[in-house]
């Protein structure tokens, strides 16, 4: 008698890595039930909100797969968006993409996944998954250009034990051909850009202060050289972060890039001498481990404190609560409170902290 089929749930954005992933889960012989996040609100977003379930919609049709729409709408905004508003305004720069990952596609997404006859739910994320010494370790992906673990470094044993990434072991131009091998809908397609985040002709900030800036206003502030010499007046410190230095509007005459804020009184402090954003140091809080017991302190590891950064080698000292000290071997650039710092051991995501 043939063994029934297993059932697995994919993360469909209608783009060419979810639907490659797709189709070499049917190539594997898994029953594959394609879902789609319904993040935009379209009284908000107009037709634009329909254009992501629309195009995944196409491309469960072409797989021959059956496709649900999931109304995140209400959690993304309590989960993501207003967290991230949160933190501009508390001069923190936030990493929506891991609040996300954790809570919504890899929390909501997950559990219906589970509740709905699947055993695990897939994705289209270039990362690898191993199963050594009792637990499920998340690996850099073969294709080193396009590693995303940075975003998966707050997932849990619990959520690793339940999820599968096809594309890990390929890089993008093997999955590019692989669509146009399929003839799929979206192999003509361009790579999308966090486009849930954002409305029309409007940055990330603009988004959000759009929507939540008449309840919880930015705070005004002056913009100070390295003197202390007020040079302008800002209207929101919403828009500014460690290190910028477009986007500043005001002219100093010299290179400028933004060395502090001020939560306080909402001034933005520059400074001339760029060696002023180098930082050998800095505190995390919130610890989150994919490992299965939490790794001994103090833990020798890399670190990466942002999605493009190299990884650094550092030493981590635990203070207490979740909270510890990062202390690097080399200084790093423009390291943003709010941002993620990730641990690596090689290959091998140990976790991630919030840096304070």
């Amino acid at each position: 008698m043939t063994p029934p089929r297993r059932k697995i749930a994919l993360a469909m954005s209608g783009g060419i890595d979810s639907s490659v992933a797709g189709a070499l889960l049917l190539e594997e012989g898994w029953e594959v039930v394609g879902v789609t996040l319904q993040l935009q609100d379209p009284s908000i977003f107009g037709d634009s909100a329909n254009e992501v379930p629309e195009q995944a919609r196409e491309a469960a049709q072409q797989l021959g797969i059956e496709h649900f729409v999931l109304d995140c709408i209400g959690d993304f905004e309590r989960l993501v968006l207003a967290p991230a508003w949160n933190d501009y305004i508390s001069c923190r720069t936030p990493s929506p993409c891991l609040r996300c990952n954790e809570n919504i596609k890899f929390g909501i997404l997950l559990n219906w996944a589970l509740e709905n006859g699947c055993t695990a739910l897939a994705t289209g994320h270039y990362v690898k998954l191993a199963k050594e010494d009792g637990q499920v370790r998340l690996l850099r992906g073969e294709d080193k250009n396009k590693d995303q673990t940075y975003f998966l470094a707050g997932l849990s044993q619990e959520q690793l034990s339940r999820l599968v990434f096809p594309l890990g072991c390929h890089n993008k131009s093997w999955v590019k051909e692989k669509a146009r091998e399929l003839d799929l809908p979206c192999a003509t397609q361009k790579e999308s850009q966090d486009t849930c985040f954002l409305l029309p002709d409007k940055t990330f900030q603009e988004t959000l202060q759009e929507k939540f800036g008449s309840k919880t206003p930015s705070k005004t502030g002056d913009i100070l050289d390295w003197n202390g010499r007020r040079l302008a007046q800002h209207d929101g410190i919403h828009n500014f972060t460690i290190g910028q230095r477009r986007g500043v509007k005001v002219g100093t005459g010299v290179k400028a890039w933004v060395r502090s804020l001020e939560t306080e009184t909402g001034n933005v402090i520059l400074t001339k001498d760029e060696n002023d954003l180098l930082s050998g140091e800095f505190t995390v809080s919130g610890l989150s481990w994919t490992t299965n017991e939490p790794p001994k302190m103090p833990l020798d590891c890399e670190v990466q404190v942002r999605y493009r950064s190299q990884p650094i080698e550092a030493a981590i000292a635990e203070i207490s609560g979740g909270c510890a000290t990062v202390r690097l071997r080399r200084p790093a650039r423009a390291i943003a409170p709010g941002q993620a710092a990730v641990f690596y051991n090689g290959d091998w995501i140990l976790g991630r902290g919030w840096i304070c």
